[in-house]
């Protein structure tokens, strides 16, 4: 699957001086940087560690709801609430919008995958309404 994002120039040039560095592509750093963020989300809310390497409709019920019920680490949550409020004082450093930008991708995919979960929950009949979770 091909996804296409906006990232700031800086970081695109970060990237890419570390690419070289690592003698590594550019695509390739992005791609192990995002699979390192979603191996510890999904560290931190599933019991199972296959459990985002197949589809949803194929999981049990309860692997279902603990998709339905992904949470953010709370140390992600955190520091990603930090690094918010310190971008809102525009205050940030590179360093720190960097790692902004990846928690808010981590973020994001999380929000998606709990919405997958969500949505086959209902499918199955195991939740009602979103006070189900």
């Amino acid at each position: 699957m091909e996804v296409t994002i906006d990232i700031p120039k800086q970081i695109f040039q970060d990237v890419s001086q570390l690419a070289k560095r690592e003698k590594k592509s550019v695509d390739k750093i992005f791609q192990q940087a995002v699979l390192r963020e979603m191996q510890d989300y999904s560290d931190a809310n599933s019991e199972k560690e296959n459990e985002l390497e197949r589809p949803l409709a194929d999981c049990s019920d309860e692997e279902v709801l603990a998709v339905a019920r992904l949470m953010m680490p709370k140390k992600q949550s955190n520091r990603m609430s930090r690094l918010l409020y310190i971008n809102q004082n525009e205050q940030i450093t590179q360093k720190e919008r960097n790692e902004l930008d990846s928690l808010m991708m981590v973020y994001q995919m999380g929000t998606l995958q709990k919405a997958q979960g969500i949505y086959e929950a209902f499918l199955r009949g195991l939740m009602k309404t979103i006070d189900d979770l």
